[in-house]
């Protein structure tokens, strides 16, 4: 599901994690450049604890973005998906949203399992490690 060059969006928790203790999908992907951002994983993020904290935050503003669905068609997308019995969050269902509506075919790459659920049935699930 992983082809090579396909654009993968990293969730809040797996940079999270990286920025404790290095991952190396992460950086694999960094290096190839395939991470993009969304704005609210990056303000999840600025919320957090961050070592060296502007840096981090000026690398990730320089990702790439998703573009942010507007709040209407993120409604729509809850009841058309029936998104309000499967465990995901306003964040999370954002980020589905863009994930639809960006024009490069991009992945999600999450350990939320709700969020995870929805993106395998979505189509957008990524799954590590990744070739690159």
């Amino acid at each position: 599901m992983n082809p090579e060059g396909v654009p993968i969006l990293i969730d809040t928790n797996i940079w999270s994690r990286h920025f404790k203790r290095e991952n190396k999908g992460v950086s694999a992907l960094l290096e190839a450049g395939r991470a993009v951002t969304h704005p609210y994983v990056v303000a999840e993020l600025a919320l957090g604890g961050l070592r060296d904290r502007a840096t981090t935050l000026a690398a990730l503003a320089a990702l790439p973005e998703l573009p942010v669905a507007e709040l209407h068609e993120v409604r729509q997308l809850i009841e058309l998906q029936k998104l309000y019995t499967e465990g995901v969050g306003l964040v999370d269902a954002h980020l589905i949203a863009s994930l639809i509506i960006v024009e490069t075919p991009t992945e999600l790459w999450t350990d939320d399992e709700g969020l995870a659920r929805v993106a395998q049935k979505l189509g957008f699930l990524a799954k590590a490690p990744f070739v690159v």
